[in-house]
């Protein structure tokens, strides 16, 4: 070779790789296979392929020619360029049905008469029933192109199959609930409840007896037998939303009872117990929140066997437009006309925007936009204040300090700088509170509570 590299090393480098590769000739006839293809067609190990019909069940000259008039040629592959030219086999190995991608290239060694195909095959069988599994009714519009993403929930549809607690992590919005269902329904428990339980929503002084139900005469008001959540869930999946809401003095019977499995309701000496599986969820970061004192180490470590972190939309900008066709598609569902056209301006101020409420503000926006579009026009002022705000201010939020986590019991000085700093993010914010939240790196339900707090009007 001229490059001085042994074809024997080039040989042993293409043989490391994860994908299949076939060298053939305008024929048919294979020059070069690596082990790889003949595990993905399901061939013997000592197999010799002499020609690409040797290789699967797969009519090499239709589908390369079909794949070649797709990429534009008028003649078929003998007249294709050298661009590459895809097609998608279905094959089936024993019982298992594989979907691998086939990508053909033309390459011209020596001359144009010294013609080789060069062939690569990719299994993309994990991606394919993950797209399957979210197409499925009910998965809760989970929709994305993120390659992040991508890897995170065919993650979760593979942690389905165990019973170990799921932490689910990520700001408000960012569709942890819908990971939850995804988990729930490919789980062996799919055909049992899952009970979702919004922890931030309940009282303080109910919070038990909402977990753990209780008994006839427990306290005022509690005039029959009630079962809770924890029961309910009995055989499915408890979400536990909002995890790190939870008071301190909570969390040690919370943690009793998903390690037990067993729990005493409200005012009785009866033990329950259940078999459920527990998936939580937290918009702060727990790890943090144990540091701080705010959040039992040991209950962190129960509900965390395996954690999930969720991008925040703006780390996945390329979704915002599958989303959005997502959302309209929805409506049209619903009823609503939302057979409508972004204009340029419209669509920069929709990708540059920050989306602190992530995909929950994305799916209101659209329909803001859809109501407020002109003659199905979607301009710059059929957009939510919020983003029309920072699209004019352009894509650079002013640069302030954090806020800091809340504490507990405030001096008088700490109370008057976290004052001061919420009434400077708004400012800067003119008053929108989402942006207040972003540039203070809360979210909007957080800088609420903090707004009441210091007496600030919401």
């Amino acid at each position: 070779m001229q490059s001085g590299i042994p074809v024997e090393f080039l040989e042993s480098v293409v043989d490391l790789m994860e994908d299949g590769v076939v060298i053939s000739l305008p024929d048919g006839g294979v020059v070069y296979h690596n082990p790889v293809v003949l595990d993905m067609f399901g061939l013997a190990k000592d197999s010799l392929p002499r020609m690409l019909s040797d290789i699967g069940e797969v009519n090499w000259n239709k589908r390369m020619n079909r794949a070649a008039f797709d990429a534009g040629s008028q003649y078929g592959i003998a007249a294709a360029s050298d661009r590459p030219m895809r097609f998608e086999e279905k094959v089936t190995v024993g019982s298992t049905v594989r979907f691998l991608e086939i990508t053909v290239r033309r390459m011209f060694p020596g001359s144009r008469k010294s013609e080789l195909r060069v062939i690569v095959v990719r299994d993309v069988s994990p991606r394919r029933r993950l797209e399957a599994t979210l197409q499925t009714p009910g998965i809760c519009g989970l929709k994305t192109s993120s390659p992040e993403m991508l890897r995170l929930l065919e993650r979760a549809r593979q942690i389905a199959a165990s019973d170990a607690s799921v932490l689910l992590q990520g700001e408000s919005g960012t569709g942890k609930s819908c990971v939850a269902r995804l988990i729930h329904q490919q789980s062996r428990r799919s055909g049992h409840p899952l009970v979702e339980i919004n922890c931030a929503a309940i009282p303080e002084m109910l919070m038990e007896s909402e977990f753990f139900g209780h008994a006839k005469g427990a306290f005022t008001g509690a005039t029959d037998r009630r079962h809770g959540k924890f029961f309910a869930a009995n055989d499915g999946t408890l979400f536990l939303d909002e995890i790190g809401e939870i008071p301190i003095h909570t969390q040690a019977k919370l943690l009793h009872a998903i390690e037990e499995r067993r729990f005493h309701m409200v005012g009785s000496n009866e033990t329950v117990t259940v078999n459920t599986r527990f998936i939580s969820a937290s918009n702060i970061n727990l790890r943090d929140a144990v540091d701080r004192g705010t959040f039992r180490g040991d209950l962190y470590y129960r509900i965390a066997v395996i954690p999930l972190l969720i991008p925040p939309l703006r780390d996945r900008v390329g979704d915002i437009p599958v989303l959005i066709q997502h959302f309209l598609d929805d409506l049209l569902a619903r009823g609503q006309n939302a057979n409508v056209k972004f204009d340029k301006s419209a669509w920069q101020a929709l990708l540059n925007y920050p989306w602190p409420g992530n995909i929950r503000e994305l799916s209101n926006a659209v329909e803001h936009c859809v109501i407020c579009a002109d003659q199905g026009k979607v301009a710059l002022d059929s957009l939510p204040r919020d983003i029309r705000l920072y699209s004019q201010e352009g894509t650079e939020l002013p640069a302030i300090r954090k806020l800091a986590p809340a504490i507990e019991s405030p001096t008088e000085g700490e109370s008057n700088a976290l004052r001061d700093e919420l009434i400077t993010a708004l400012n800067k914010a003119r008053g929108s509170k989402a942006i207040a939240a972003q540039l203070l790196g809360v979210d909007r339900t957080t800088l609420w509570r903090r707004m009441q707090k210091a007496g600030i009007a919401g």
